[in-house]
């Protein structure tokens, strides 16, 4: 007797939680408003976006795009800059490829470059005359 009062507890217990316990279906729903979710998040995510946002944008009077003849004068510029270049290289290193053992000068339009191989290391020095700027590049000597 003892066991069947138990057990008809033991039931009453079981389906009473079973009527508190009413499942639905899982559904998932954006959030993003992007993927059609709830429209009201928009402002929330602009403003999310924004503040991670890393880039500044130029302003309008800063930039201004550049027209053909500057375009044509920088591209003719650096064309002869590479060419008088190669032409220094090619006096220097002549047909036996042997750098020679004197200091020389070179004068293009404003820049100067000055080769001095009296040191550890070659020295190419090249000043532009208009504004004073200088660079120095050091080959190592290969023995």
């Amino acid at each position: 007797m003892k066991d069947i009062k138990f057990g008809i507890a033991f039931l009453i217990l079981v389906f009473g939680f079973y009527s508190l316990s009413k499942a639905s279906e899982l559904t998932f729903q954006f959030t993003n408003p992007s993927f059609g979710g709830n429209p009201l998040y928009s402002s929330f995510y602009l403003q999310s976006a924004q503040m991670q946002n890393i880039f500044t944008k130029k302003a309008s009077s800063l930039y201004k795009p550049k027209s053909l003849i500057e375009r044509f004068t920088e591209s003719f510029t650096n064309q002869l800059l590479y060419r008088m270049s190669d032409y220094i290289l090619d006096q220097l290193f002549g047909e036996d490829n042997q750098l020679p053992d004197r200091p020389m000068t070179y004068t293009i339009g404003n820049f100067k470059i000055e080769y001095d191989p009296t040191g550890e290391n070659y020295v190419f020095t090249v000043t532009d005359l208009s504004t004073g700027q200088t660079t120095t590049l050091e080959v190592p000597k290969v023995m």
